[in-house]
């Protein structure tokens, strides 16, 4: 996101029904899961994307491309064999950029098999492997200490909401630490928005994928997008400028409370009958009152400045709750109304983090 190189691509499968139109994987992947007819779709994706590199290359286009593999299809007695003549195949094209996509949760097989797999993969065909959905298995530090993975990409369900919740704002930053820790790279996947490519980046993670870079498309109009890219002037706004660890973490307040403020303010603004969800309510458990807590603790600040920005955070929630309890009594004009109010007390608060500074 520094530098807004797009430097990989990852090769997804869509069947194609000459009656039923364009079928998505969820829909028929799992009734072949486990059998023969997996291992011989697995071998023609590797094949296809493969192939596709090839045409990349003929056409100036030099980029790693990263495919989906089943567990039952890495454990098949055939994997290794297929995969090397496959490689051979295409010798134009540098094996160190292909990579093998292994789901966390599918590790979970025979860690000792998958391990001696990946070891192999890597080690007699130069291939790169990513550990894909990181976070979501219940032994994540085995999977690091044991798994060879060159990449950790960190599960989509904690990047889309981690500007909501607490919670996967610590897993996600507890992941990056232990990327970094054991010397792997990690790429965070489902990045949506700017905000949430200027937090990651304010993290420690620089690379992404996600709508927020492309939706998916047909390889085929893949090199007229990559002609016509523009990267996010934010994002390399952002990866480009030198900040002290005090002047990230008040950035990461100011992202996170601009995301609260404008959530709760669109979601009165909203018909009741829309699904448009409240964000956190209470002062102690929403991500603005979390970073006051971690402050405290990490003593980056002076305690007095901290007390006065707790005490306009409060304020702030105490209009907030006002107005949804009008709001939900079916008042929404008095609710919009009192908007002026909640976003005074938010300019009082943004002006108190800046004290802290």
């Amino acid at each position: 996101m520094a530098t807004g190189d797009v430097f990989g691509a990852e090769a997804l499968i869509r069947w194609m029904h000459p009656e039923n139109g364009l079928i998505p994987p969820l829909d028929f992947l799992p009734v072949i899961d486990g059998t023969d007819l997996e291992l011989q779709v697995g071998d023609w994706v590797i094949n296809q994307a493969l192939q596709q590199m090839d045409s990349w290359l003929a056409q100036g286009i030099k980029l790693e491309v990263s495919v989906n593999i089943a567990s039952h299809h890495l454990q098949s007695e055939s994997f290794f064999a297929n995969l090397e003549t496959a490689l051979a195949r295409y010798p134009a094209v540098d094996s160190q950029y292909f990579q093998l996509e292994i789901l966390e949760s599918s590790a979970l097989g025979d860690l000792q098999i998958i391990s001696q797999i990946i070891k192999t993969c890597q080690e007699a065909l130069g291939v790169n492997v990513a550990l894909d959905d990181f976070g979501t298995g219940y032994s994540s530090l085995t999977h690091l200490r044991s798994l060879t993975a060159n990449t950790i990409k960190i599960d989509q369900s904690f990047v889309r909401d981690m500007l909501d919740d607490p919670d996967d704002y610590t897993i996600i930053d507890g992941v990056i630490g232990l990327a970094d820790s054991f010397g792997r790279k990690v790429i965070a996947e489902g990045v949506e928005t700017t905000e949430h490519g200027l937090m990651l980046q304010m993290m420690g993670c620089k690379e992404a994928q996600g709508y927020g870079i492309a939706k998916p498309m047909p390889a085929t109009n893949f090199a007229e997008w990559l002609s016509n890219y523009i990267p996010n002037q934010e994002w390399f706004t952002c990866g480009n400028k030198i900040r002290t660890a005090k002047e990230t973490k008040i950035k990461l307040f100011r992202l996170i409370t601009e995301h609260w403020k404008n959530k709760f303010v669109l979601k009165v603004q909203s018909s009741p009958e829309d699904n448009q969800q409240w964000p956190i309510m209470s002062e102690k458990h929403d991500p603005c009152g979390q970073w006051i807590k971690r402050a405290h603790k990490e003593r980056f600040f002076g305690q007095a400045s901290l007390t006065h920005l707790e005490t306009a955070h409060d304020n702030v929630h105490f209009i907030a709750q006002a107005i949804q309890l009008s709001y939900q009594e079916g008042e929404t004009d008095k609710a919009r109304g009192s908007l002026e109010g909640l976003i005074a007390a938010y300019s009082e608060m943004t002006n108190a983090v800046g004290l802290c500074e």
